[in-house]
């Protein structure tokens, strides 16, 4: 099977997440979307900015959007950005565990999209 780029339509702006999560079924020819439900991405050093505040203050502007995923390229580590049900944001760090997205209902072991990589120590 072919990976497909998704894009998401914020108002008059388009955005291309590493990866978007949607609730529901999608049309074979869907590649834009506008309900996205969680989000991930990998900042770079070119990209660490836009990532974390440009794409940040896009994302939030997304009703459906529960979950912003930033996963670290140097070590396994994430920062995962929550909508809480009144609408505020809360931010956490992991090294560890998993990531719960209870508002997606997923749960990713931190570990598994690191498989197979190795890190300097």
């Amino acid at each position: 099977m072919a990976m497909l780029e998704m894009r998401l339509r914020i108002g008059a702006r388009i955005r291309y997440p590493d990866v978007v999560v949607c609730a529901g079924p999608l049309d074979q020819t869907t590649r834009t979307l506008t309900d996205a439900t969680a989000i991930f991405e990998v900042p770079s050093d070119d990209t660490a900015t836009t990532d974390r505040v440009d794409k940040m203050i896009d994302y939030t502007a997304v009703p459906s959007l529960r979950a912003y995923v930033l996963l670290e390229q140097t070590a396994v580590a994430a920062t995962l950005f929550q909508r809480e049900p009144g609408g505020a944001w809360i931010a956490g760090a992991q090294t560890g565990g998993a990531l719960i997205l209870p508002g997606v209902d997923l749960t990713i072991p931190l570990a598994d999209p690191y498989h197979g990589l190795t890190f300097p120590a």
